[in-house]
């Protein structure tokens, strides 16, 4: 991992950010609530099943869920609860912006480069979310899960974000948190920085030999 990153902004057109975890610190919300619905079936979740589903659509993810999670037998209802009691958290609690995100959305806008979001989430929960925190008027364009047919690790939703900035995608720079977003902008052709949330990058993801730090706070952006 690196400890300091430095970024010349001068050497991309674009940049693009992924969302929950990275612009904000949603996945252990998001973990717990799924762990609080566990408990009223009287399950326990392992958390190596769940993370299974982190950046990726809620469709595929809950699919993942359903086929690993042993012990559920009715995975619908146990969803239906989880679902509830995330929408409920994020309507009515703080949503927490991560270290470093403001500063650095700050600087870019500053330099009236353009600025994506390509997340997997919904977009009507996407945009409440990013309204709530204050974000949401940082980016030109938001990309969502409702936008593409595929999830990623695919590259489709980092292609279509580039499309839509009208920037070619080495010529842009992507921020992600999880192996699945790293995979997607890799593939997609795009540089990609990650800034780890909930678990740490695989062995196999380390091989891309991409940059990997902390937090925004450790990206000096010149």
């Amino acid at each position: 991992m690196t400890n300091k990153l430095s970024i010349n902004t001068d050497d991309y057109h674009g940049f693009i950010f992924d969302m929950d975890g990275l612009l904000l610190d949603t996945e252990r919300i998001c973990w717990e609530c799924f762990q609080n619905a566990c408990g009223k079936f009287g399950l326990y979740p392992d958390f190596s099943i769940y993370k299974l589903c982190l950046g990726r659509k809620a469709q595929e993810g809950n699919k993942l869920l359903a086929e690993n999670f042993k012990g559920c037998s009715d995975f619908s209802a146990l969803n239906e609860e989880w679902a509830e009691r995330y929408k409920d958290h994020i309507e009515n609690n703080m949503i927490p912006v991560k270290k470093g995100v403001r500063k650095s959305l700050e600087f870019l806008s500053g330099k009236n480069i353009p600025l994506g979001v390509a997340t997997s989430t919904e977009r009507k929960t996407a945009l409440k979310k990013l309204s709530k925190t204050d974000l949401y008027g940082y980016f030109s364009i938001i990309v969502t899960g409702d936008d593409v047919k595929n999830s990623k690790p695919d590259p489709e939703i980092y292609i279509l974000a580039s499309k839509m900035l009208k920037i070619d995608p080495e010529n842009c720079i992507a921020f992600e948190d999880s192996d699945n977003g790293v995979i997607s902008a890799v593939n997609a052709g795009i540089r990609v920085i990650q800034i780890p949330d909930m678990i740490e990058p695989s062995d196999d993801i380390r091989l891309f030999g991409h940059s990997i730090v902390n937090s925004f706070n450790d990206i000096e952006l010149i």
